[in-house]
């Protein structure tokens, strides 16, 4: 039985705190976005992770105290922008990969 392109999923729940939050209100109707990482303590390390938060879910993220344990679900997203190039003055594509929060819980 084979898979069809219609069958995958983009569906990722993580659980951390959020580092180097960075809140503001963008576009002509100043919707919330919150920028930041997700730090995940995995046997003593920790991992990171860029996340992204728009609206009343970027609005509760920014309130919540300094590390405070949350389990977020989200989909993976990736953009990407033309930049110059420092080497050779012409252009070049550059991409970064980021968790979109669709949704989140505290953990208590």
């Amino acid at each position: 039985m084979g898979c069809k392109m219609s069958d995958g999923e983009n569906f990722v729940s993580l659980q951390g705190y959020i580092v180097y939050p960075s809140y503001k209100e963008v576009g002509d109707s100043n919707t919330s976005l919150l920028k930041g990482k997700l730090q995940i303590p995995i046997d003593g390390r920790s991992q990171q992770i860029k996340i992204s938060a728009w609206g009343t879910i970027a609005e509760a993220l920014n309130e919540l105290p300094s590390k405070t344990l949350i389990r977020i679900h989200g989909h993976i997203e990736e953009s990407s922008y033309d930049s110059p190039c420092k080497f050779c003055k012409g252009r070049e594509k550059k991409y970064w990969t980021e968790v979109i929060v669709d949704n989140f819980i505290k953990v208590e």
